[in-house]
């Protein structure tokens, strides 16, 4: 256990215990504290400075990343391809199976992506028939005969 003795190897422990616990707890935020103890061990082992300096390096650097590259990283980490802008606009133009007859006064029934939704129509639309979607209001689709 001489090793613990050694100062530079223990930040180095702590900036590798960080950085395991950043895949433990999401959020990408404790890696940046792991980062500070890091560049603090290496500073540490090259310059042998006070402990007040040693926390002032941790400080500074922890804090520094943590606002250069958190943003970036979240945006690497998490990018979410563009599918469609407006989750509506997928069920424009697809077709659906009509289960209940549809009255221009009477909201019938129809199953779309193997879910049964309430569906209105501007004519009357007969069960069994396909239908178009022409566009969603709420848990409503307004569809049309094909």
């Amino acid at each position: 256990m001489e090793f613990l003795s050694n100062v530079a190897v223990i930040w180095f422990i702590a900036g590798v215990a960080l950085l395991l616990l950043e895949f433990i707890i999401p959020g990408v935020f404790i890696l940046f504290f792991g980062i500070g103890a890091l560049v603090t061990a290496l500073c540490v082992y090259l310059f042998e400075p006070s402990l007040a300096v040693q926390f002032l390096i941790f400080s500074i650097t922890s804090v520094l990343s943590l606002i250069l590259l958190r943003s970036y990283l979240l945006k690497k980490l998490y990018k979410m391809p563009d599918l469609v802008d407006d989750p509506d606009e997928e069920f424009i133009g697809e077709t659906a199976y009509c289960l209940s007859n549809i009255q221009p006064d009477s909201d019938g029934k129809v199953e779309f992506k193997g879910t049964t939704w309430t569906a209105s129509a501007g004519q009357e639309i007969i069960a069994g028939t396909k239908v178009k979607i022409i566009r969603k209001i709420g848990l409503i689709l307004e569809v049309e005969a094909v």
